[in-house]
């Protein structure tokens, strides 16, 4: 079981993804804006992000910056990214800010899930 932020501001997405993996068993944290997911993992002891790219007050490429940048143990905390506005554009973002998984939304829960999966795993 993993313990998951997750920042998503669109309430259909945020309860998807909360189901999905709260079925696989994992423990859920939703915020709905990027001030208090930076607040909620700089606060609590998380083991994943999932981070929607475009969120109210502060969006996924700042909040990505200034995790990395901190110099404490949560600058290494896996961060899966998902977007409604194109990958494509962000992937030179990604590598530099070491973000390895990403999706496009609409996502499917099934291949969500199977990303989660493989942090579970180490």
């Amino acid at each position: 079981m993993l313990r998951i932020l997750l920042a998503e501001d669109d309430v259909n997405h945020a309860t998807l993804a909360r189901q999905t993996l709260e079925d696989e068993g994992h423990s859920i944290t939703a915020v709905a804006d990027g001030r208090l997911a930076l607040e909620a993992v700089v606060k609590d002891a998380f083991d994943l992000v999932i981070l929607d790219m475009r969120l109210p007050e502060l969006d996924g490429r700042e909040f990505i910056g200034r995790i990395r940048a901190a110099e404490t143990p949560v600058s290494r905390i896996p961060i899966v990214v998902v977007t409604g506005y194109g990958v494509r554009q962000h992937m030179d973002f990604f590598k530099h800010f070491d973000v390895r998984h990403y999706l496009a939304k609409p996502y499917d829960c099934d291949e969500l899930a199977s990303i989660i999966r493989s942090y579970d795993s180490h």
